[in-house]
This record gives C-alpha cells, structure tokens and sequence, in this order.
C-alpha cells in the first residue's frame, strides 16, 4: 500500500496544509509538493515565515497534509505535526536548490522558512475504499 500512497504523492504538483487558527477552527492552504520526503513519515515543506498559516504552527502543532489524484480518484490525508524549522542551513539546502532563480541573491532565514510535517498516519482513499495506516 505504501507504493501507492508514495507514487500519489509523487505525482502531485501541490498539496494542501492544514492548521488550526487562534479560534479553533481549521485553515487550508495549497503550496507546493514537498520540497523534501523521508518516505511516508516525513515531508518538507517552503513558505514565508511570516503567514497566518506558520503563526498557527507555532501555537498548535497538529496539522494534516491533504493529496488529491483527480484523474485516479485517489486521496491521502496525513495527520501528525507540523513544526517550523528556521535553521538557515535547511532552507539554504531546500529552498535555493529547487528555486535557484527566485532566491539568486540568497535566502533570508527571517523572511523564508521550512516547514517539517511528522505523519502520524495516513488515511487512503482509492478504489471506493478507504485505508487507515499507523506510520
């Protein structure tokens, strides 16, 4: 099953983030796939530090990382925590590489962050059936 997650996640150009606002209530935002995976368990993730969505993270942690497949009609929510790394080395490593253009003259470490999502599990959706896995 891990095959399958894994090549739906591969295929994707975007994802969607989701936090939890001061009120409560969940927030989506569409970014770019991960910048970086360690299989399953781990996705890295680029933005700007200073969004509402990176404000949310620093005071609640749990997230939920959505792939859609519309053409195979295939999903996978992963759920765990989302934790803003602000070393300067990490987003020199996974930033400039993928966008040497846009940050030619170098990345502002207070500008630019990296988001790394822990998955506790993943929910996968395909061939009208849905699979929970523990990661």
């Amino acid at each position: 099953m891990n095959k399958h997650i894994d090549a739906l996640i591969t295929r994707q150009e975007n994802a969607f983030l989701t936090s939890i606002d001061d009120a409560g209530y969940p927030t989506v935002k569409v970014v770019r796939s991960p910048r970086k995976r360690d299989g399953l368990k781990t996705m890295y993730f680029t933005t700007h530090n200073n969004t509402q969505m990176v404000k949310s993270y620093r005071a609640n942690q749990q997230a939920m990382v959505y792939f859609m497949d519309e053409a195979r009609f295939q999903t996978a929510s992963f759920y765990g925590t989302m934790t803003v790394e602000t070393d300067p080395i990490i987003i020199q490593e996974l930033m400039e590489t993928e966008n040497a253009p846009v940050f030619a003259k170098g990345v502002d470490p207070k500008t630019y962050c990296v988001l790394r999502f822990t998955a506790d599990k993943v929910k996968f959706f395909s061939n009208m059936t849905t699979e929970v896995i523990d990661l």
